[in-house]
């Protein structure tokens, strides 16, 4: 089983990796997700695959997430923000492959 972590999981490239993820569950398992603002995705992403970290761009929204996956009953689920978040992602102990799918101008940021 190869674990996966992904930055920039709810753009095209990091849904197109969920999706070969989704059929080959038992050759994959998500560890980690990185998005941008896209709360409501990152919270469907967050329910589906039970990563064991997840990171938005900024405290407002990792605060809401927060709150979300709390109602969603998903407390497990570490919420990290910011270009610190993406390297926690990156570098989750667990993840043996990274899928760097990040907008071509914030990549380099992180």
């Amino acid at each position: 089983m190869k674990r996966i972590a992904i930055l920039g999981s709810t753009g095209s490239i990091g849904r197109s990796t969920l999706s070969v993820v989704e059929s080959y569950p038992d050759r994959f398992e998500m560890v980690s997700l990185a998005v941008g603002k896209n709360i409501e995705a990152a919270l469907d992403q967050a329910k589906r695959w039970k990563p064991r970290v997840i990171s938005v761009s900024s405290e407002a929204d990792a605060e809401k997430l927060r709150r979300e996956l709390k109602a969603a009953g998903l407390t497990e689920v570490e919420v990290a923000q910011g270009p610190s978040g993406a390297v926690r992602v990156a570098t989750h102990p667990e993840a043996d492959f990274v899928v760097s799918a990040i907008v071509g101008v914030a990549g380099p940021c992180q």
